[in-house]
């Protein structure tokens, strides 16, 4: 997966790119622009982007434990959300953030 971000993450962070939340309920009601962030803030699955130089490191004997292009799991609140240059929202965390390496 290519990073058209333009985020580039330093050291031990990671780049996620969140999964996008439906924008219509199950019955068809567009949702609001503030609910469809709210829901979007509480994401916790999205591709794994980028990866700083030393991402895992200081673990185990350093190997990563994902890799771009994975779909992840991270925690609720971890990271900080920002901005590509692609204008997507995408989260910026620490390379221990992510709980899990999901399956297709």
């Amino acid at each position: 997966m290519k990073n058209t971000s333009k985020i580039n993450p330093c050291g031990h962070y990671i780049l996620i790119l969140p999964d996008e939340v439906e924008k219509k309920s199950k019955g068809g009601i567009i949702l609001a622009n503030e609910t469809v962030e709210n829901k979007q803030r509480d994401t916790t699955q999205g591709t794994l982007i980028a990866v700083g130089d030393i991402g895992w490191a200081e673990f185990g004997d350093g190997s990563p434990w994902a890799k771009v292009g994975d779909r992840v799991c991270f925690g609720k609140y971890a990271g900080r959300n920002m901005t590509g240059v692609d204008a997507k929202k995408y989260v910026l965390m620490n390379c221990e953030d992510i709980l899990a390496v999901l399956d297709d």
